[in-house]
């Protein structure tokens, strides 16, 4: 698991795979980070339950290990999974912020 995700839940849905989800309290936008064999799946929800099919990349990113060539520039799928992250963070406060001006 990532230590830099602890801010929210990890479950373990399957043996294969870990979900951490992260929704800042009194608030309906968080992430969603799914750690899967091979693959990691990180995404901006709308609410725990939240689901995307064929969701836009603004709203989630598919990462897959390191290629040759990053490597060799020692990017590691950790910092790959949080750069990511991070993307998606902005995406939720922006998508919350746009919720509470509706609102208003």
């Amino acid at each position: 698991m990532l230590k830099e995700l602890n801010q929210g839940t990890w479950s373990r849905p399957t043996d294969k795979s870990a979900v951490y989800l992260e929704i800042a309290p009194g608030e309906q936008w968080g992430i969603r980070v799914t750690l899967i064999d091979y693959y990691a799946k990180v995404e901006a929800v709308d609410g725990p339950r939240g689901v995307w099919y064929k969701a836009p990349q603004r709203y989630c990113s598919i990462l897959y290990p390191p290629n040759f060539w990053e490597r060799l520039r020692g990017i590691t799928l950790e910092q790959k999974i949080m750069q990511a992250v991070e993307e998606k963070r902005l995406v939720a406060q922006e998508e919350n912020a746009r919720l509470k001006q509706s609102g208003s």
